[in-house]
């Protein structure tokens, strides 16, 4: 365990775990690292683990200034993580909700860096498809604005009560911030173009990521896959933790070996 100092003044804090190659977990709207712990601790046995706390989650910074929420600051504190470990080898990139936008930011600035990349409960391609689908800052921020709301948001999501709690910790400008990033995110033209393996897994029962929302991601990106995962919420990491392991192990055997 350990922080790494961000060119904006933060502190970021990090996780590495295992040997190998290289799998590093970007986390979303639920911006803690606890939630890989079931991936991280099957996978660390063959691979390099890496997990971080988002700016504004856990044990990060929490900055108030919303000028410091934006995707692209969020893909620059994953390769300062990267940095600090001496990682310069392609990446699998695991990635969660509004993660999968921080993850497009991220392979758009950085492709030599990401050698495929996994949306698990996928988010978006853009914020504007969010706001189509009738999201906005005010109904987000609306659902979190007392500890014992947020944590009831997360465990409507799929959340176990013990990692929702954790959001009752958290200021409400936090959320409010995360999602005017998530909302006002653009993907980059290049991205059309991307030739990185992506699989998408929506789950079936998500009630926040709409199907269309996340299929956009599929659409827009050439080498894509989707996947949907059956009795799945939000978050697959949690609420079936061994499917996505299998599911991950075998993405690694078919792009990496």
């Amino acid at each position: 365990m350990a922080w790494i100092n961000t060119k904006d003044g933060l502190e970021i804090y990090y996780e590495r775990q295992g040997e190998g190659t290289p799998i590093v977990f970007q986390s979303g709207y639920m911006g803690i690292h606890d939630i890989w712990k079931d991936q991280v601790k099957l996978l660390k046995e063959s691979y390099l683990c890496i997990t971080h706390d988002n700016r504004g989650y856990g044990l990060s910074s929490k900055p108030v200034d919303s000028s410091f929420y934006t995707m692209e600051k969020n893909a620059e504190d994953l390769k300062s993580v990267l940095d600090a470990n001496n990682i310069a080898e392609p990446i699998l990139l695991v990635a969660h909700s509004i993660g999968s936008l921080a993850s497009l930011a991220f392979v758009t600035k950085y492709p030599q860096l990401v050698k495929g990349i996994i949306m698990a409960g996928g988010g978006s391609f853009t914020g504007e498809s969010v706001l189509k689908a009738g999201g906005n800052e005010e109904m987000f921020a609306a659902s979190q604005t007392t500890p014992s709301e947020a944590q009831q948001f997360y465990q409507r999501l799929g959340c176990s009560s013990e990692i929702a709690l954790e959001a009752s910790k958290w200021q409400p400008t936090v959320f409010k911030n995360q999602t005017r990033a998530m909302l006002y995110y653009t993907a980059d033209t290049k991205l059309l173009s991307l030739d990185v393996p992506v699989l998408v897994i929506h789950g079936k029962d998500d009630i926040v990521s709409t199907k269309e929302s996340v299929y956009e991601i599929v659409e827009n990106l050439p080498n894509a896959e989707w996947l949907e995962m059956e009795n799945v919420n939000h978050f697959p990491q949690l609420e079936h933790p061994q499917n996505l392991n299998v599911i991950i192990e075998n993405f690694i055997a078919k792009y990496f070996n």
